[in-house]
């Protein structure tokens, strides 16, 4: 027997944390069967028309060619409406077809059956109007290849998509030459060897690009699985493909954690309205058993598919909307004879029912009329059913019964008047103009609304800009800026949880001339902190901050912003143009720094705004805060193309207040090399600096050229409105001997002596992200620690279910397989926690984790202790500052922990029941505005050598859970590793779901006629 358990020291008889592992049979082989399922692809929905494409077969699959319009009947929003139109599409038809092929981070052996089952899917469907694409999920969505029908490149793509690093060796960036080439594509219509391309292939470049441009800003709204946000960013792009379409998702069992049924539903809605079907494809070696409770809360939550039978007649699931609907969705769940079998029973709960394996995932290829496709079976039938669904369906048109554009969902249901036809279509739309429903999420629908009357409202003050910074390797460059004044916004407080809560949402859209809307930018903000930092929060901005690129032109930006604690709205129109590139001295438009945040550049290297390792957030409020030591100004400076002497260029800035110069000095510039573009930001002391209104222009000259960008600001006081100024730049600088102008640029050299006022300091920008002090470091740590350990007594009674997938690797090598689940209930009950098992692989189980069979894995210490273990006095763990980090969309500040051995709380357990203290570190995350614990990570070290176990981890995330109207920090995922014997490794991953308050009259059950 081989266990660990974590004790608080001098407390032996507190268990604080227990697992048991034992050595593992040969695997499960649970059987699984395929989830057939009939893709449909596009509902086009504006209140002018809606066009919805239907599959239609008989009871036994069989096509159905010959409907006529009499033979179906549709309800729009329950009111009958006439079929304009209704044709039979066929493979005769010569459409396009574009199907993407989408491989998660996967292991070796799943690697590989995803080669062999691609090279069926190839070899199975023609060349003839089938093209392909290729993509992966590797901190971001990469491409390997754009939508080719040639057999022998998407072989090479696929192969390199799923291709694993090499211990020791550098990994190997296939994706970059292809990326290089989509750039080039969309910028000048031609491929980095200048090979012309098609206006078609040029579009199909424009979504490619669009879909891993949002798949990166879509990971802070989405506190998930980031290769769930490339999938939803694939869906929702592929509405502007002209094609029938399809993504083929392969991916490594389906681990989707409960805190991601939205972004399901948010990637099922986008797919419906983009009329794309997803076929998911697990091909983790190992079959999987359902995860009932999941399954279950999914279905409930609105997962099922709009599937209609002849005579049946109700109102659709959900699964047109984002996040189960949007304002006047329908319910989430299903109502009686919804998508019903012949027993009544809705597709969905079936399915679920039934215990196949693939959870929310096969829910989720269900719910867009795909199908869900274990590796272990054969795939010759569901991909024929796909080559079928995709060549083979009727398109409908009709005009809807209510023409206002009110945001609202509306549903769509279609049944059939033959007995023998089964129909298969979408469950509804979004009333909204043309071109605004692609990207509709559920918050946005009453903001769009707003935004397309003509008198847009005003109860909240807040700022909007579009910065241009010019012709980059991507094409035009742009940054949309909203900030929100926390001031403008209703805070909330709870006394209960000792928390503040504001929810302000925002939507930005880009309009061109015409009124069309070429991009759309939406984020909802939950914010939380602790209440004595209400009144210092009131002084901070919410800001949304995305990135575009668009051809030169007229443009209109248009944002709204809602308060969802108060429902007030504002809204704001501001047109702005963008000029062509003449490869000529340009510099862009300058931004006043707000701060700089830590930047991934892998994550998004299309970020126009970096500079050194950091991203800059602009403040566009044109005021300085008050306090402010330095007024940081970021731009780009681009070279001339047609300039051959790299070092003529010279840069200079002039301040101006209140309409009189106050100072002009040069800029430290090493040298600007042709067509380059470099970042430069300058900094002015703002100590000394009197209130009033201020002007700083930057020039930039080179020979007889030069360009120049200027921004105004004012610092706040009593001289404002002032204008006496000094005379001249030299009598002012003499009066204010105390003002300096300092100059950062990574690529400058720093040469004081040659300024002729040494007064006038000027050095290189280093170290500009934004850092803790040790006193802000030291006061986090102490309000942490307080919190920590005043935790568990302040949390409510409430149950959950906590639900353990345990998986083992035998070989060490990272070839996972999954051995069982298991769920339990736990009750916290005046700081008491209790557990009762629930199910083990799915079925009924009540036996106790005490006396539950050796195998099982059990944990504890979640709700409290494991906090106290590193943040108790007794431990007394060193803290180190190590960054600020965004976790699930909040900022964080990450210290590294330390405690020796002689202070530390984990006892490990081996074989022959040896007992080994362990010294540990790790991480904690703590929130920025609450102090409180995102995430822990602990690691025993310096274990010995001859112990039979050589490494173990624990990582805990926790966020914020609503019980009973109040929102409390609760752990949310956890994962237990360790490594034992000479190459095994033990792995559980940990779940807490279904989180309710407890109380007197609390009835707990969980089974299949009523779950919790």
């Amino acid at each position: 027997m081989f266990s660990y358990s974590l004790l608080m020291k001098k407390s032996s008889a507190i268990l604080l944390f227990i697992l048991t592992f034992l050595l593992l049979a040969n695997g499960q082989n649970a059987s699984n069967s395929a989830t057939e399922s009939s893709s449909t692809p596009t509902v086009i929905s504006n209140v002018d028309e809606v066009t919805l494409d239907m599959l239609i077969h008989t009871k036994k699959n069989k096509s159905v060619l010959d409907l006529k319009p009499e033979d179906i009947n549709v309800a729009d929003s329950g009111t009958a409406v006439k079929l304009s139109d209704l044709h039979l599409v066929t493979a005769k038809s010569n459409t396009d077809h574009a199907i993407t092929l989408f491989y998660d981070q996967l292991n070796s052996s799943s690697a590989t059956n995803a080669r062999n089952i691609s090279d069926k899917i190839l070899k199975m469907f023609p060349e003839q109007n089938f093209s392909f694409s290729v993509l992966n999920f590797n901190r971001r969505l990469r491409l390997y290849q754009d939508f080719t029908s040639d057999r022998i490149v998407l072989k090479k793509a696929i192969a390199s998509a799923t291709n694993l690093p090499t211990p020791g060796k550098p990994m190997v960036d296939d994706a970059a030459l292809p990326e290089k080439d989509l750039l080039s594509i969309v910028r000048t219509g031609a491929d980095s060897a200048g090979a012309v391309v098609s206006q078609k292939d040029r579009e199909e470049a424009r979504v490619m690009l669009q879909s891993i441009q949002d798949s990166q800003q879509l990971i802070p709204d989405h506190n998930v699985r980031p290769s769930l946000t490339g999938l939803l960013a694939l869906a929702r792009s592929q509405r502007g493909l002209n094609s029938r379409k399809a993504i083929i998702y392969f991916v490594q069992g389906y681990d989707v954690k409960s805190n991601a049924a939205d972004t399901v539903r948010d990637i099922a809605g986008a797919a419906n309205r983009a009329g794309v079907s997803l076929y998911v494809v697990d091909v983790n070696a190992v079959n999987q058993q359902v995860d009932q409770q999941l399954m279950s809360m999914m279905v409930i939550s609105g997962l099922n598919a709009s599937v209609r039978q002849g005579g049946q007649a109700g109102t659709p699931a959900n699964f047109g909307g984002s996040n189960g609907g949007g304002v006047g969705a329908p319910p989430s769940a299903p109502a009686s004879g919804v998508g019903a079998d012949a027993a009544g029973a809705s597709q969905g709960e079936r399915f679920a029912n039934q215990g196949v394996a693939g959870g929310p995932m096969a829910l989720l290829a269900l719910g867009t009329g795909g199908i869900y496709m274990p590796a272990g079976q054969n795939l010759k039938k569901p991909l024929q059913h796909l080559l079928e669904d995709m060549t083979t369906y009727y398109e409908a048109t009709y005009a809807p019964p209510n023409a206002e554009y009110d945001g609202r969902f509306r549903p769509i249901n279609v049944t059939s008047v033959r007995k023998d036809v089964i129909i298969r279509t979408r469950a509804g739309y979004f009333a909204v103009p043309p071109g605004q429903d692609s990207n509709i999420r559920p918050f946005e629908a009453p903001l769009l609304k707003v935004l397309s009357g003509t008198d847009l409202p005003s109860d909240i003050k807040f700022h909007a800009t579009v910065l241009r910074l010019g012709e980059l390797p991507d094409g035009n460059a742009n940054t949309l800026m909203v900030e929100v004044p926390v001031s403008e916004l209703t805070v909330l407080e709870d006394h209960n949880t000792n928390l503040y809560t504001l929810h302000p949402s925002i939507v930005v859209q880009i309009k061109n001339k015409d009124g069309n809307v070429i991009d759309h930018f939406s984020q909802d903000f939950p914010q939380r902190g602790a209440l004595e930092k209400k009144d210092d929060a009131r002084t901070g901005v919410i800001t949304l901050q995305r990135h575009f690129s668009v051809s030169p032109g007229q443009y209109v930006l248009e944002a709204a912003v809602l308060d969802q604690n108060s429902n007030k709205v504002s809204a704001q129109r501001i047109n702005f143009d963008v000029q062509p590139s003449q490869d000529a001295l340009a510099l862009s438009d300058m931004a006043m720094v707000r701060r700089t945040a830590a930047f991934d550049t892998d994550a998004d290297p299309l970020e126009p705004m970096r500079y050194e390792n950091g991203r800059v957030v602009p403040n566009i409020s044109g005021e300085v805060v008050q306090g402010t030591k330095n007024i940081s100004l970021f731009f780009l400076i681009h070279g001339d193309s047609h300039e051959t002497d790299a070092g003529a260029a010279t840069l200079e800035m002039e301040v101006v207040r209140n309409g009189q110069p106050l100072g002009r000095m040069p800029l430290p510039f090493h040298k600007l090399p042709p067509n380059a573009t470099l970042p430069y930001m300058a900094s002015i002391q703002a100590g000394s600096l009197p209130p009033g209104k201020y002007e700083v222009t930057a020039t930039l000259a080179q020979g007889e050229k030069s360009s120049a960008s200027s921004i105004s600001f004012q610092i706040p006081g009593a001289e404002i409105a002032s204008a006496s100024v000094p005379n001249s730049p030299s009598e002012n600088l003499a009066k204010s001997n105390d003002t300096e102008l300092v100059a950062y640029s990574k690529f400058s050299a720093p040469d004081v002596g040659s300024h002729q006022n040494p007064r006038l300091v000027i050095t290189p920008a280093t170290g500009v992200v934004s850092h803790l002090s040790d006193e802000q470091a030291k006061s986090m740590i102490l309000n942490a620690r307080e919190r920590a350990l005043k935790y568990s007594v302040s949390l409510p009674n409430f149950t959950c279910v906590e639900i353990t997938d345990r998986s083992t690797d035998m070989t060490g090598t990272g070839q996972w397989k999954h051995r069982d689940s298991i769920a339990e209930l736990v009750r916290f009950i005046n700081n008491t926690e209790t557990r009762s098992t629930l199910e083990v692989n799915g079925k009924r189980n009540s036996l106790d984790r005490e006396n539950m069979d050796p195998e099982a894995a059990f944990s504890r210490g979640e709700f409290g202790r494991l906090l106290t273990a590193v943040f108790s006095p007794e431990s007394k763990a060193y803290f180190e500052w190590k960054e600020t980090d965004a976790l699930g969309g909040n900022t964080v500040q990450v210290f590294s922990y330390h405690i020796t051995k002689e202070n530390s709380a984990l006892t490990l357990t081996g074989e022959n029941n040896r007992q080994e203290v362990a010294a540990f570190h790790g991480l904690v995350y703590l929130d920025d505005s609450t102090t409180g614990v995102r995430r822990i990570t602990i690691e025993a070290e310096d274990l010995p050598k001859n112990f039979s176990i050589h490494s173990t981890s624990i990582a805990v995330d926790y966020d914020y859970v609503p019980i009973n109207n109040h929102d409390y920090l609760m752990p949310i995922t956890g994962t237990v590793a360790l490594t034992r014997g000479k190459h095994q490794a033990d792995m559980n991953e940990l779940e807490f779901t279904a989180y309710k308050r407890y109380g007197s009259q609390t009835k707990i059950s969980y089974d299949k006629d009523a779950r919790p």
